[in-house]
C-alpha cells in the first residue's frame, strides 16, 4: 500500500526554499505584489499594521504564503527588499518566527535577535517591537491566538494561565527541529489536497502537538504532581476512548473527559501498561479498522477504512496493523 501524500503533486511557485523537503500549494498564495503599501495593507490584517522604510533595490516582489488553521495561521513572506518594519502594539497572540533565508532582526521586548538560516524565536505581541530583513530574507510565521494558548495551558495545569506564559524567546536546535516538524505535520493536512476524513481525524491534534511544543515544556517542571487521581483517570479514558475513538480526539480531549491534567494522564498510563494515552487510542482505532475488514457488508477499500480511522501513512498503518494482529490487513479481508 502507498502513503496519500506519494500520490500528490501540487503545483508550485517559484520561490526560495521554505521547509525542507516540502511544497506550498499554490491555492496558499495570499498575495504577490510589487506595492508595498498593498503588501502593508494585507500583512497588517495577519499579524499587526505597521510602519516601514525599505530599500529601492528589489529582488522579487513582495509574497505571502497563508494557511489557516483553528486559531492559528503558518505564513511564509518574503518583502524582496531592505526593510525595516515598526508593527502596532497588540497582545493578543503568540508569533513564532523562523528564518528560511536571507538574515532578519528582531527587536521586541526582551528579545534582541539577529537571525539566520535555520534560527527561530518567539517575538513578544504585547511590546514595541521592529524587524528588519534583508532582500533575499524569507520567513515562516506562525500565529497562534491568545486563547489557544490559554486552552493548553489550563489542560496542562489545571489552573489559569499568567498574564505572560513563561517561554524561552530562543529555540536551541533541538527545540527549533521539533517546533519545525510540528508545524509541518499541521501544513501537510492543511494542505487542500489532504483527503477531509483524515485532516478531521488528525489536525486537532496536530495542533495540539503544536501548542505543546511552544509551552509544555515549560510546564513540565512547573506542574506539581496530582496524586490519588490515577486509577480513576484511567478508567474514565479507557472509557471515553472506546466509546468516541471514531471522533478525531486530542490528549486535551481525553484528558477533560478524565477530569485529571494532561500531566496526570500520561503517567497514569505509564504506571498502568507503560504505555501513551494516543498509542493507546491508536490501538483501539486499529481494532475498528479489523472489525470494518472482518465485516462481509463492508464494501469500502482497506485504504479507505484506514484513512476512515485517522490512519495516513499508510505502510506504517500496515506495519503496525501486521504486528498487532500477526496478519496483513489484507489477510483480514480474504478471511471474511
Amino acid at each position: 500500500m502507498n502513503d496519500w501524500r506519494s500520490r500528490l503533486n501540487p503545483p508550485t511557485l517559484q520561490f526560495p526554499p521554505l521547509l525542507p523537503g516540502s511544497d506550498i500549494p499554490r491555492s496558499a498564495l495570499l498575495f504577490q505584489s510589487d506595492d508595498l503599501e498593498l503588501a502593508r495593507m494585507k500583512i497588517g490584517r495577519v499579524y499587526r499594521p505597521y510602519r516601514f522604510t525599505a530599500s529601492e533595490r528589489r529582488t522579487m516582489p513582495v509574497t505571502m504564503f497563508k494557511l489557516d488553521g483553528d486559531g492559528m495561521a503558518l505564513t511564509w513572506f518574503a518583502y524582496g527588499t531592505d526593510i525595516s518594519i515598526r508593527p502596532e502594539i497588540c497582545g493578543d497572540f503568540a508569533l513564532v518566527l523562523t528564518t528560511l533565508a536571507g538574515h532578519s532582526e528582531a527587536r521586541s521586548g526582551p528579545v534582541d535577535h539577529v537571525g539566520r538560516a535555520g534560527s527561530t524565536v518567539l517575538v513578544a505581541s504585547d511590546a514595541r517591537s521592529e524587524f528588519r530583513y534583508s532582500a533575499e530574507n524569507v520567513q515562516l510565521g506562525v500565529r497562534v491566538d491568545a486563547r489557544r494558548i490559554a486552552d493548553i495551558w489550563r489542560s496542562i495545569a489545571r489552573r489559569e494561565p499568567p498574564l505572560a506564559v513563561p517561554v524561552p524567546a530562543l529555540f536551541d536546535a533541538a527545540r527549533r527541529d521539533r517546533w519545525l516538524a510540528s508545524v509541518q505535520l499541521v501544513r501537510q493536512l492543511l494542505d487542500p489536497d489532504t483527503p477531509a476524513a483524515l485532516r478531521a481525524m488528525q489536525l486537532p491534534r496536530a495542533e495540539e502537538i503544536l501548542l505543546m511544543s511552544l509551552v509544555g515544556e515549560q510546564l513540565t517542571d512547573a506542574v506539581p504532581a496530582e496524586r490519588g487521581l490515577a486509577a480513576a483517570c484511567v478508567r474514565r479514558a479507557v472509557a471515553f476512548i472506546e466509546e468516541h475513538a471514531e471522533r478525531p480526539l486530542t490528549l486535551t480531549d481525553i484528558a477533560e473527559a478524565s477530569h485529571c491534567s494532561v500531566r496526570t494522564l500520561h503517567r497514569a498510563f505509564q504506571q498502568w501498561r507503560d504505555v501513551g494515552v494516543m498509542r493507546y487510542l491508536k490501538d483501539v482505532r486499529l481494532g475498528r479498522v479489523r472489525m470494518a475488514l472482518q465485516d462481509p457488508d463492508e464494501m469500502s477499500s482497506i485504504t479507505e477504512i484506514a484513512t476512515r480511522w485517522g490512519f495516513s501513512h499508510l505502510g506504517q498503518f500496515a506495519t503496525d496493523y501486521r504486528k498487532m494482529f500477526m496478519e496483513r490487513p489484507s489477510d483480514t479481508r480474504v478471511k471474511r
